[in-house]
């Protein structure tokens, strides 16, 4: 850039306008250096390549900013339009179009306690919505096939995880995967991943059985992006079972709260969630010796019973038992014998008794004694006064019936 020109006795110095914004740039940047700027934030937008621009405003003015991506990954929450913040950084002047801006190094929430009273509110809604309620946590699989990390894939809080499952239960499945964990569109990473373990099918078998979302230890910035009110939603609405491991024991982040089970550590995390192989072993060499106990205990007694059958009277003489059997026999066929003739006599003598009764009891057998049966008009007569006069009887003989006429033997004679 050329240097602008000098002042000369009697004439005004002249400038172009590029040596003029570059001259105001260096003066600005160098007069202010480092700067701490309070305000509201406004017109917050994120480029595609991960810069922000913004204004900070107060009641009498405004400031154009931005913030570089680098820088910008860096910040623990969403900014939003309206937040009250801290810009930490450096005044200069965007010449292609001669702004003065602030190019922003770190953004804080504004305030005395900003970041404990967002907590706060934040708690304070989800538990009144039912996010933190008992009634709706899941337990925890006792012999999970395969867990899902959602974490940093560079941090050292990756590496306790697998080297804990790894000894705890070799068996266990790891799917990992990685995501930012700190700093702007961190919990938009970590809700993309929780979704995407949901995604898969039940009957798929990468579908985990339980999730580890966390990280390690850091900073109450550093952890904020477990503190987004998208995160404890998508962790509310997993299918998943979640274990929220974020930091160290003292550190409590929005995702313990509404996680199925909170770890105090992601070594924890990992200790929770897979079964200790030397304990399962110990079980299983009790369980063994329960049954070998058992099974010799069920051989000692079938032993025992078999003594007691052989030492039985009836086992060590089968001859002498099965020779009363056959004396027992041939008396009851002697009995039957014996008793069977008269059986029979006296059920003949029965039978012909009620063939006799029988007969005698013949409707027939009056009739073939020369007795008569008269009916007139269908009805049976028992005396002459019930003959109807000239009325046609019948007459009904043992081997048939003939017709007859009523005839008053009074008036013949």
């Amino acid at each position: 850039m050329a240097e602008p020109p000098r002042a000369t006795a009697g004439r005004t110095p002249v400038w172009s306008v590029s040596d003029f914004i570059g001259q105001a740039r260096r003066h600005i940047e160098t007069a202010f250096g480092d700067l701490c700027i309070v305000g509201e934030l406004s017109n917050f937008k994120r480029h595609t390549s991960g810069h922000c621009y913004f204004t900070l405003k107060d009641a009498d003015a405004q400031v154009r900013c931005v913030m570089w991506q680098q820088q910008a990954r860096a910040v623990y929450f969403q900014p939003q339009d309206g937040m009250f913040v801290q810009l930490y950084g450096r005044a200069s002047v965007y010449e292609p179009r001669g702004d003065l801006q602030v190019v922003a190094r770190a953004l804080r929430l504004g305030g005395e306690g900003a970041l404990q009273q967002a907590f706060n509110a934040l708690k304070e809604k989800l538990a009144a919505e039912g996010l933190f309620d008992a009634g709706r946590k899941r337990p925890l699989p006792a012999f999970p096939r395969r867990v899902g990390i959602v974490t940093s894939g560079s941090g050292a809080a990756l590496q306790d995880l697998l080297s804990i499952l790894e000894r705890r239960y070799p068996l266990l499945e790891v799917l990992v995967c990685p995501v930012q964990v700190q700093g702007i569109g961190a919990a938009e990473t970590i809700v993309e991943a929780i979704a995407a373990f949901n995604s898969i099918p039940p009957d798929d078998p990468l579908r985990p059985d339980v999730l580890i979302v966390g990280r390690g230890g850091g900073s109450a910035e550093d952890l904020w992006a477990f503190n987004e009110e998208i995160l404890a939603r998508a962790i509310f609405s997993s299918d998943i079972p979640i274990v929220s491991a974020v930091g160290h024991e003292t550190d409590f982040t929005i995702a313990d709260y509404v996680a199925d089970v909170r770890a105090a550590t992601p070594s924890m995390a990992a200790e929770i969630v897979a079964p200790d192989q030397r304990e399962l072993q110990a079980f299983l060499r009790g369980v063994e010796g329960r049954l070998a106990d058992l099974l010799r205990q069920r051989i000692d007694e079938g032993r025992q019973r078999l003594r007691t059958l052989v030492n039985a009277y009836g086992f060590r003489q089968p001859v002498y038992l099965l020779d009363q059997h056959r004396q027992r026999i041939d008396e009851l066929a002697r009995r039957l014998q014996r008793t069977a003739p008269r059986a029979i006599a006296l059920q003949q003598t029965r039978l012909a008794s009620i063939h006799h009764r029988l007969t005698l009891l013949d409707p027939s057998r009056p009739l073939r004694q020369g007795y008569v049966v008269v009916e007139q008009e269908g009805r049976r007569l028992f005396s002459a006064g019930e003959v109807a006069p000239e009325g046609d009887l019948t007459l009904r003989f043992w081997d048939g019936k003939k017709a007859a006429r009523v005839v008053d033997l009074d008036d013949e004679t």
